[in-house]
C-alpha cells in the first residue's frame, strides 16, 4: 500500500470514528421494549380444576342392630322360695326364658355378624371414595405443576433474551466509547507533532 492509499484509509476510519462519536455524544435516544423483544407475551390464566369443588363423601356406616329384645328376655330375677309344685313351675318358666333369650342370643349373634361386614364394606367403599377424590385432586396439582413448569420456562428464556439484549447495548456503548477515546488519543497526539 502506498503511502498516499494508508493516509486515504486512515483519514476515512477517523472519519467513521467521528461519526460513531458524534452519534454517541448525542442524547442517547431510548429505544422500547418492544423494538428490542419483540411483543410482550401473554400470561396464561390456568384453568381452574372442578376437582377442587368436590365434597367430602358421606360416611353411612349402616346402624347397629337392636339390643332390644336380647335384653328384654333377659331377667335378673332369682328362685322364689315355695313348695316342689313353684319350684318345677318356676324351672319350666326359667327353661321357656332361657329358650328365648338363646333364640333372642343368636339373632343378635347373626345380626352383629350382618352389621360388621356391612359396616366393613361401607368403611371400604367410604375409603375408596375418598382416595378417589385425592387421586383426582393430585392428578389436578400435577397438571397445574406441569403448566407452571412450561410458563417458568417460557419466562427464563424470555429473561435470557432480554439480558442478552442489554449486555449487547452495553457493548455497543462500550465499543462508541473506545472509539471516541481512540480519536481523542489520535487528535491529541498530532495536537502533540504539531506542537512539538
Amino acid at each position: 500500500m502506498t503511502p498516499e492509499e494508508l493516509e486515504s484509509e486512515r483519514t476515512k476510519s477517523a472519519e467513521a470514528l467521528d461519526r460513531a462519536r458524534d452519534a454517541g455524544r448525542g442524547e442517547p435516544a431510548a429505544r422500547s421494549a418492544e423494538t428490542l423483544l419483540g411483543p410482550e407475551e401473554v400470561v396464561r390464566e390456568m384453568a381452574r380444576s372442578e376437582h377442587r369443588d368436590l365434597e367430602t363423601p358421606a360416611w353411612t356406616p349402616p346402624a347397629p342392630p337392636d339390643l332390644g329384645p336380647v335384653n328384654e328376655s333377659w331377667t335378673a330375677g332369682g328362685r322364689t322360695s315355695g313348695g316342689i309344685s313353684t319350684l318345677l313351675a318356676g324351672a319350666s318358666r326359667e327353661r321357656e326364658a332361657q329358650v328365648k333369650f338363646n333364640s333372642d342370643q343368636v339373632q343378635l349373634d347373626n345380626a352383629l355378624v350382618s352389621w360388621t361386614a356391612a359396616h366393613f364394606a361401607a368403611t371400604h367403599a367410604h375409603y375408596d371414595a375418598v382416595i378417589e377424590r385425592m387421586q383426582k385432586r393430585m392428578d389436578d396439582i400435577d397438571t397445574r405443576h406441569r403448566e407452571l413448569e412450561r410458563e417458568l420456562v417460557r419466562h427464563v428464556h424470555d429473561m435470557a433474551r432480554r439480558i442478552d439484549v442489554v449486555l449487547g447495548e452495553g457493548e455497543k456503548g462500550r465499543v462508541s466509547h473506545e472509539a471516541a477515546l481512540r480519536s481523542i488519543r489520535e487528535r491529541l497526539r498530532a495536537l502533540e507533532e504539531k506542537l512539538g
